[in-house]
């Protein structure tokens, strides 16, 4: 429709002043160089009316923007609360986009920088903290070949938890949010919990309820209007009690802190803080800065293993011939008397493959985190102005029908080609992609990789009786989508 016609359905029977004035706004818009998009006639409020429509219907963000993309192309933008949003629903456009540190900037508001920290906004600040953390990791051997040990140890110790059920009926939310989350303590905290240890469940069932009340895509941190809200209540007691934990860590740590044994990621960061303080409110470097940052790392470090692996052994369950296939896999290439170890990973490509289907079917983190233009740039001939919010949908991606043919169908095989080894697919990206790839990627990997084959070297995971329910894979939201509670039999293999 031109712009004469969107003035005539817009204005209707208004004065000639009111259609002059739809008209220069038309044209102003038409004249943005915004990739093309959803109409939006109200200034400043612009296309927040059909987006709460949809989340208040029920239908998830991600996939509402999937299917505008169906109708306004896979690179498409619209107007919202007074800012530009530009989704990316295609995997070339994501990887081309998040090269650019001119669009790697994220989202700030204050709950944004309460919770995580305001060093991890300016890609300028956030560059020089993912280096310090990325060496804090080469330390300490994390996502190389010399922290497999620590893995395995933390897998079994959850082998033996779970062979003590003995059968019984149980939801493995617990076991395997503490088996994941004392990996990344033991990096970053210097300690791990024993699985009935009150301070561990308080503290992940905080990331859960924090994931939450976030929500799926980071809305919360990413509108620039504080909107009061029970939930938004809610969520500055969760960050509130979050950073209280953490800050009595950090405090232990500054009172026994030895500069000549460092153990872990905090008495690293101490240490650069001694050698290299800053006074900036967005240096990492800034005493003040240590918090948020801290429970970003605990968060991505926990949620994204243990939740896949809670996704993973309700596929299982759901369909065991899949899980048959492994076992006979893993019996074959690792035997009997052994848990399987990295080396193996090359000598199991079906195992590889279901873990990749795993990560392509449940999107995790859906719409990722939202990045913000850092200043007016040009993307793909169009002009992408400053603070301009980007949206990479990772599930459009791993959900294209163009990509995958039955991208709502469990299929491993997919992964195979006709010889049947594993074919890595650069389109399944759960930890996004370009300079804010997830820092934990490469440990992440190894964390899923060993917990996995050693579950299903030991066990069998079943419904609890024949008239139990199959899991629904039912979705809760979030920025990382959690599955449904679900309790299922855990028998020990011969």
């Amino acid at each position: 429709m031109d712009i004469a016609g969107k003035v005539a359905l817009v204005t209707g029977g208004a004065s000639g002043i009111g259609k002059a004035m739809v008209e220069i706004m038309l044209q102003k818009q038409a004249k943005s160089n915004l990739p093309p998009g959803p109409w939006t006639p109200i200034p400043y409020i612009g296309f927040a009316p059909n987006i709460a429509y949809a989340l208040y219907k029920g239908e998830p963000l991600y996939t509402f923007l999937m299917k505008l993309g169906n109708k306004h192309g896979q690179v498409f933008s619209f107007t919202a609360l007074g800012m530009h949003v530009v989704v990316l629903n295609e995997y070339q456009a994501i990887r081309e986009a998040f090269q650019d540190t001119k669009l790697s900037d994220r989202g700030e508001n204050e709950t944004q920088a309460k919770t995580f920290g305001r060093s991890n906004n300016k890609w300028v600040d956030m560059g020089p903290f993912r280096t310090f953390t990325l060496a804090c990791f080469r330390q300490f051997g994390v996502g190389t070949s010399r922290f497999e040990e620590p893995i395995r140890k933390e897998s079994t110790y959850l082998i033996e938890e779970l062979a003590n059920l003995k059968g019984k009926a149980v939801d493995l939310t617990w076991y395997f949010n503490n088996a994941v989350s004392n990996i990344i303590c033991k990096v970053v905290f210097g300690t791990r919990f024993e699985l009935y240890d009150e301070r561990i469940h308080r503290l992940t069932s905080l990331l859960n309820r924090l994931n939450e009340l976030f929500g799926a895509g980071a809305l919360e941190i990413c509108i620039p209007i504080n909107i009061p809200s029970k939930a938004k209540q809610e969520l500055v007691k969760v960050v509130d009690e979050l950073h209280k934990f953490i800050n009595g860590i950090i405090e232990s740590h500054r009172k026994n802190f030895d500069p000549n044994n460092l153990n872990d990621v905090i008495d690293m960061w101490l240490n650069e803080i001694r050698l290299h303080k800053s006074d900036d409110p967005y240096s990492f470097r800034n005493p003040d800065n240590m918090t948020g940052p801290i429970l970003g790392l605990f968060f991505a470090g926990t949620e994204t293993t243990s939740t896949t692996l809670r996704w993973g052994t309700q596929y299982l369950v759901r369909y065991p011939k899949v899980q048959d296939r492994i076992h006979r896999e893993i019996d074959t290439v690792v035997g009997c008397n052994k848990l399987p170890k990295l080396d193996d990973k090359n000598n199991l490509p079906y195992t590889q493959a279901v873990i990749a289907e795993l990560h392509r079917i449940i999107s995790l983190a859906p719409l990722s985190a939202f990045h913000v233009a850092a200043d007016t740039t040009t993307f793909r001939g169009y002009t992408i102005p400053k603070n301009t919010v980007m949206i990479s949908n990772l599930h459009a991606v791993m959900h294209s029908p163009e990509l995958w043919g039955d991208p709502e169908v469990f299929r491993p095989e997919r992964f195979l080609d006709d010889d049947g080894n594993f074919r890595e697919p650069n389109e399944v990206i759960p930890f996004g992609i370009g300079r804010r790839v997830c820092l934990g990627e490469a440990l992440a990997r190894q964390e899923l990789f060993i917990f996995f084959t050693h579950l299903l070297h030991q066990f069998k995971f079943e419904k609890t009786s024949e008239d139990a329910p199959m899991p629904t894979l039912k979705p809760i939201e979030g920025l990382v989508l959690h599955p449904e509670p679900y309790k299922l039999r855990v028998t020990k293999r011969d």
